[in-house]
């Protein structure tokens, strides 16, 4: 899919709220999912995040459901919380610029959203990232780091479909701002190695079968975003858990998180989850 900066595609989202949210863009509505609207809820409510986010769209469509953007908004947020790449990145467009009057502009969660799906090799916030870096972004606070804007346009150079990534290395290469060997996607990128002062090796822990591989840890807006109807406090505690928080538990933060309906069991998770 060709895609435009995020500053146009974020001006398209305050305008047309008849748009959905669909592979990280926002496109004219489409069909309803093949599987009934009543079967999607059913697993939304269950948790499925990927049952979240056609829900979402199909509520903020109106296909197969009555509109309902509200509601919509509800179950893409829910899913982005859960993890789903394309949800994340859709908060991303949508805070960028606003989305009056469901969501406040607000840059800075904005490139939370799509931090978090970038992390999870979504190649179209790959390279949405990768073009924040390549001029610099002062709403985000992202600094101009060619190198940087390199890297992740290598990552979604890799994945089908990439023909922008891949013209966009082409280009920096041609202009001198990159080498050939920073331009090359078609080798995977080289693993950081640490080197340990320990002289007796320890053997790693090996990981737990079918445990989820932590993104990066929750901000304390995304813990309440949760903790507003949809996430329990068991569900979210557990999520806490696996992937942390980048806040510290303080009186103001623990009052801001009671008010939300935060348990003392969540916040004792909190407070033990700072990453």
């Amino acid at each position: 899919m060709n895609l435009d900066r995020p500053l146009v595609r974020g001006v398209l989202v305050c305008k047309m709220l008849v748009c959905v949210v669909a592979a990280g863009a926002l496109v004219a509505a489409v069909p309803a999912p093949a599987q009934s609207v009543e079967s999607l809820k059913t697993q939304a409510k269950e948790g499925n995040a990927e049952a979240q986010y056609e829900l979402a769209k199909a509520y903020i469509s109106g296909q197969g459901i009555a509109k309902d953007v509200k509601q919509g908004m509800e179950w893409l947020e829910k899913s982005a919380v859960l993890e789903h790449a394309g949800a994340q990145d859709a908060l991303w467009v949508m805070y960028r610029k606003g989305f009056t009057p469901y969501l406040a502009k607000d840059p800075k969660r904005a490139l939370e959203w799509l931090r978090k799906s970038a992390d999870h090799n979504y190649a179209t916030a790959e390279y949405e990232l990768a073009l924040l870096y390549m001029d610099g972004d002062g709403e985000t606070g992202i600094s101009r780091n060619r190198k940087e804007a390199a890297k992740w346009f290598r990552k979604a150079a890799r994945q089908p479909g990439s023909d922008k990534s891949r013209a966009s290395l082409e280009d920096m290469l041609h202009k001198g701002w990159i080498s050939k060997q920073e331009a090359n996607w078609h080798v995977p990128e080289p693993v950081a190695t640490v080197t340990s002062t320990v002289t007796s090796p320890v053997p790693a822990k090996e990981p737990a079968k079918n445990k989820a591989v932590p993104s990066s840890p929750f901000s304390l807006a995304e813990v309440e975003t949760g903790l507003k109807g949809w996430i329990t406090n068991n569900r979210m505690a557990i999520l806490v858990q696996t992937y942390g928080v980048n806040f510290s538990l303080n009186g103001d933060t623990r009052n801001r998180l009671l008010a939300d309906g935060a348990d003392p069991n969540l916040l004792q998770v909190i407070s033990n989850s700072k990453r």
